[in-house]
């Protein structure tokens, strides 16, 4: 094997891996010392122009470009914490950088009514962590962990539907000690008839909805890791997926037929028990006999999408 293929196979590799080791929170070391020992890099890179084995260079190179992406992975750490511990990006028109951001967690709450049979969620943020949690008696609340009362919240009624709407004032990446803290997690009451709108940036979303009754259901985001679990609580529900660079994971009720319309661009693909019915449609095995039937449409940019059963 070349020692350049070795170089750069094992530098992204490592890059990658401390990457992902570090949104995982799996890694919460001290890196601010550690950056600064980058030059030895240089030292090993001479001593490998020197030896004139193959293997013990490629051995040398290897060990180049570990810390190589160690170095660049801990001054980039490094330099969030060089100001502060909280430090907050704004994504608006006028980008700027707040220091000691204001912190905190905020709950949003409303109230159900008996009277309520149909409700409607539109959400709109920047980039973060959104999951579901359990159910609630309160037709709809949300716990946001990032800049203190940054979303405002509203409700009213429209053709007999509740409307919620809740909207991150300040679309701002919030960083503490060098990872993002824009989290919100939702509760939903399990009575009414849903549809939920989500317009979102970049995002992480673990998303269990499986004991609810949805209609349907919208995302609009940006690059995005997705998990979500669709139940058989209605006898239709539609779900539109528009995401750009996206790994997505949708499960499905062995019970209920699904039918799935995507581009054929798709890097990769896996739809488990799905026929191919036409050109960039999809439907399960027991489609036509199933009561309950769930559309998936997706629009979305280079991904890896998964649909399977549970």
């Amino acid at each position: 094997m070349k020692t350049r293929h070795v170089f750069w196979g094992l530098f992204f590799i490592s890059l990658g891996l401390l990457v992902l080791l570090n949104n995982l929170d799996v890694i919460n070391w001290d890196w601010y010392g550690l950056w600064k020992l980058w030059p030895i890099v240089f030292v090993i890179w001479g001593i490998s122009i020197l030896i004139k084995n193959n293997i013990a260079r490629s051995i040398l190179a290897g060990i180049i470009a570990v810390l190589l992406a160690l170095a660049i992975f801990t001054s980039v750490k490094s330099c969030f914490g060089i100001f502060s511990d909280h430090i907050n990006f704004s994504t608006g028109d006028n980008f700027g950088i707040i220091f000691n951001g204001d912190y905190d967690t905020t709950s949003y709450q409303i109230a159900y009514d008996k009277g309520i049979t149909n409700a409607e969620l539109n959400f709109k943020a920047g980039a973060g962590y959104f999951k579901t949690n359990d159910s609630t008696s309160q037709l709809f609340s949300a716990e946001v962990i990032g800049r203190k009362k940054n979303y405002s919240l509203n409700n009213s009624f429209v053709d007999g539907k509740s409307v919620v709407n809740l909207d991150m004032n300040k679309k701002e990446f919030l960083f503490i000690h060098g990872k993002n803290r824009n989290k919100v997690k939702f509760q939903f009451n399990e009575t009414p008839v849903w549809d939920m709108n989500y317009n979102i940036g970049a995002a992480s979303i673990d998303f269990d909805l499986h004991n609810y009754k949805i209609e349907n259901l919208y995302f609009k985001m940006g690059a995005a890791s997705m998990k979500l679990w669709l139940g058989s609580k209605t006898e239709k529900s539609n779900v539109n997926i528009d995401a750009d660079v996206s790994s997505i994971h949708i499960y499905i009720p062995d019970s209920s037929g699904c039918e799935i319309s995507t581009d054929e661009t798709l890097s990769t693909k896996h739809f488990e028990d799905f026929d191919k019915i036409n050109s960039g449609i999809y439907r399960t095995e027991n489609f036509d006999e199933a009561k309950n039937k769930i559309y998936i449409k997706m629009d979305i940019g280079i991904s890896s999408v998964t649909v399977k059963k549970y």
